[in-house]
Formats: structure tokens, C-alpha cells, sequence
């Protein structure tokens, strides 16, 4: 796994609300992308999640400023098998 953070965050505001997002099924086998906008405490925040060998791997960035952020995620959809090595 790769994560890479970066977070600036009002602490006096708890305020979360999602304005938008979706989620589609792509051209390659067991693999979606979805799409989602919201706003919460964040200032600034840039994640970036890389994730292999486990349970819906695959690849998410997080991008927020004034508390808006933009949440992007291309994933697997099945479960790792640890005993067998390999995807169920």
C-alpha cells in the first residue's frame, strides 16, 4: 500500500454534507469508478490511497480546499483470498 496525506482542518467546524457523486461500472472485468463531491472541515487535504492484495484494492484521491473536496476512486470489487494468494 501507498499513502500519501496532507491535512489542514478547522477543528471548530463538524459540519459534513455530500453535494454530489456517482458511481460506474467500467469496461474492465471487476473494476468501478466513482465520483464524489462534499463539503466538510477540511482547509486543505490531498490524499492519495494506492492499495494491492486486499479486500476492493485500487486506487483513491481525495483533493479538498475551503472545505470543498473531491473524491475520486477506481476500485476492485472482489475480496483477496489470504490463503490462496489471489482474488475470490
Amino acid at each position: 500500500m501507498i499513502n500519501i496525506n496532507l491535512n489542514i482542518r478547522n477543528p471548530f467546524n463538524r459540519n459534513f454534507k455530500r453535494l454530489w457523486g456517482c458511481a460506474r461500472s467500467t469496461p474492465f472485468a471487476h473494476k468501478f469508478v466513482e465520483f464524489q463531491l462534499y463539503k466538510d472541515n477540511s482547509i486543505i487535504s490531498i490524499n492519495i490511497n494506492w492499495t494491492f492484495r486486499q479486500d476492493h484494492s485500487g486506487l483513491n484521491i481525495d483533493i479538498g480546499f475551503l472545505s470543498y473536496c473531491f473524491d475520486f476512486n477506481f476500485y476492485d470489487s472482489r475480496h483477496w483470498d489470504f490463503n490462496k494468494g489471489h482474488y475470490q
